[in-house]
């Protein structure tokens, strides 16, 4: 059921869709003949839209999201390294039987990175299918086809198929490190993601070191004006769902 509502709210959250509802309310109150309430909404929507889609305030907020936890000094004999979804494409997996990188696709390139750094070390990447309708492949299908394309074989990666959001990759994960979960183990995800991360994994009763990575913030500059505005929206999205997501996370006792 968390799952299900979480995934319905976000289509009237993503700020982009909030907008258009403002501004639709707004129409509705103009033609109900409520105009000076019909015009505070509209102003009001216009701004958020300015602001989003031609200043760099996505920015200013991701970073400081991105910078919350910071990077501890790495054990040198970790337990393994978990890997979380989000970086591949499942649906382009399913279809085409092979890989479509994503924009998060920075977690798995850093496990991999890290898996040649501790080789002993077991990898555990982990992320099923995240669509409400459940339909396709697992994303652990694309990055089997990945692994493979690299390097011939799967390098003895764990793949966990199940979880749907980043309370279950805990869980599961949990459940594959079984006796070994006290002792270190590297979380890879992106840098605006790491906090609720860490939270799930640690409620679980694992012993997670961060690594972040996908770092999307670009460095503010005068006059913090930007000419992308599909690109600061996107950020706004990923703000926006991680805030959501920390709050619904804590509120409902998912959260270290």
């Amino acid at each position: 059921m968390f799952f299900i509502a979480s995934k319905i709210f976000w289509v009237f959250a993503r700020p982009l869709n909030a907008l258009f509802v403002l501004a639709l309310l707004a129409g509705l109150l103009a033609l109900s003949g409520r105009r000076r309430a019909a015009g505070w909404l509209f102003a009001l929507s216009a701004i958020a839209f300015a602001l989003i889609g031609f200043t760099q305030l996505p920015d200013l907020l991701l970073y400081r999201l991105e910078r919350q936890i910071v990077q501890p000094e790495l054990p040198p004999d970790p337990a393994g390294i978990v890997v979380l979804g989000g970086g591949l494409y499942s649906e382009s997996a399913a279809r085409n039987g092979d890989y479509h990188l994503g924009e998060a696709s920075d977690r798995i390139v850093k496990g991999l990175e890290l898996k040649r750094h501790y080789p002993q070390s077991r990898l555990i990447y982990s992320g099923g299918l995240s669509a409400l309708l459940q339909q396709g492949v697992p994303e652990t299908s694309a990055a089997h086809h990945l692994v493979e394309a690299l390097y011939g074989d799967t390098r003895g990666i764990e793949f966990e198929a199940k979880s749907r959001n980043t309370w279950e990759n805990a869980v599961y994960v949990s459940q594959l490190a079984a006796a070994e979960k006290t002792r270190p183990w590297l979380l890879v995800t992106s840098a605006f993601h790491m906090e609720r991360s860490l939270g799930c994994f640690r409620k679980v009763g694992m012993n997670v070191i961060p690594v972040a990575t996908d770092f999307r913030a670009d460095p503010l500059r005068f006059p913090y004006l930007s000419g992308d505005m599909a690109g600061q929206f996107l950020k706004m999205n990923v703000l926006v769902k991680e805030m959501i997501g920390l709050l619904a996370y804590r509120l409902t006792g998912r959260m270290a």
